[in-house]
């Protein structure tokens, strides 16, 4: 449970902090824009988790608690799931902004709905990476 909240906030940070306004306005339009977020949040998740498997290691003096290739490997199943992902939702929600489709009455299929739709599914793939790899 603790290793999918972390997953979850390191989500968080990458998908959001690291992500650059150019990149998210554009990665709808332009593959090097969506390339440069999905790469960077890869790569955000490949340091963090290095990071805790460090930590870890150290506390507990040469306990493994997961490989390098795990991390890889959630890395790149990370990259590739998230890419494709972003690559719909984001021309979906580019979509509904330029016609000002913002929210609607229920059902409520406006650009809001999308951007919730595809976290939803980048959550899907980080619960089914995770016990497929680190479990």
């Amino acid at each position: 449970m603790i290793g999918l909240i972390v997953i979850f906030f390191i989500h968080w940070v990458a998908d959001f902090i690291f992500q650059e306004e150019n990149w998210a306005v554009n990665k709808s339009k332009s593959l090097k824009h969506l390339l440069k977020h999905t790469t960077t949040y890869t790569l955000v998740f490949v340091i963090f988790l290095g990071i805790i498997k460090f930590l870890l290691e150290l506390i507990t003096i040469n306990f493994e608690f997961y490989s390098v290739y795990q991390i890889l490997l959630f890395g790149g199943i990370t990259f590739l799931f998230h890419t494709i992902t972003d690559y719909f939702t984001s021309k979906k929600v580019t979509e509904r902004f330029e016609n000002n489709h913002l929210g609607s009455e229920i059902p409520n299929f406006g650009m809001f709905t999308i951007i919730g739709f595809d976290q939803y599914l980048h959550q899907v793939q980080l619960i089914v990476t995770y016990y497929l790899i680190f479990n």
